[in-house]
């Protein structure tokens, strides 16, 4: 029994490097500023008919789309902001009218500025109401892409505007006179004064004299 006692804590030491590699760790969870938005899985928008003045609220899962009449709306994501912060909500929405010749909406649309993204047509008006469902990672916008420069109509490359010459080169550019600036311009030089008169040359004849004096 004794023996036995004595083995057991050998036995457990034993154990421990086997048990280490048995167990799975978990991965630490993601933080976040405290100012950053909490995403959400649905946005809901607010659909306004104006041929019948009705008033259609729809949730949207972000990533799929739904169809209302001739109107399908896509999020692509939903952000709320933190309980920190005074009430918002954006999505990314995007609005297009099966209409022919109807202009179709792609961006951002804010609660407190709906200014700033709103789909009107004349048949519908499509505003944000707010973000629901679970709470995910916050989804970044997509990237707008640089639109590349369309070839001309027989195929050749568009156009390149030429960089204008240099006043140095080209034929009898280096010979012709530059005009000079303002502050390389020579200025005049100042008139020279009047000489002074030269004095008459002294008569032989007084230089015994004595100096006349008046009175």
């Amino acid at each position: 029994m004794r023996r036995l006692l004595r083995c057991l804590p050998a036995a457990l030491l034993a154990s421990l490097p086997a048990c280490a590699h048995a167990a799975e760790w978990l991965a630490p969870p993601a933080m976040y500023p405290p100012d950053t938005w909490q995403g959400r899985t649905i946005a809901t928008v607010r659909v306004l008919d104006k041929l019948d003045a009705h008033i259609q609220m729809l949730d949207i899962p972000t990533g799929q789309d739904v169809t209302y009449k001739s109107l399908t709306l896509h999020a692509t994501s939903c952000l709320q902001r933190p309980a920190t912060l005074p009430a918002d909500s954006a999505a990314w929405l995007e609005v297009h009218d099966a209409h022919e010749g109807m202009a179709a909406f792609q961006g951002w649309m804010a609660i407190a500025e709906p200014a700033t993204g709103v789909f009107q047509n004349p048949l519908y008006d499509v505003q944000l109401a707010g973000c629901g469902g679970d709470a995910v990672a916050p989804v970044p916008p997509p990237l707008t892409v640089a639109a590349a420069p369309q070839p001309g109509a027989d195929g050749s490359p568009a156009p390149v505007a030429a960089a204008a010459p240099s006043p140095t080169t080209g034929t009898g550019a280096a010979d012709a006179p530059q005009p000079l600036s303002p502050s390389q311009a020579p200025t005049a030089a100042p008139p020279a004064s009047p000489p002074l008169p030269a004095l008459p040359p002294a008569d032989p004849a007084d230089e015994g004299a004595a100096p006349l004096m008046l009175h």
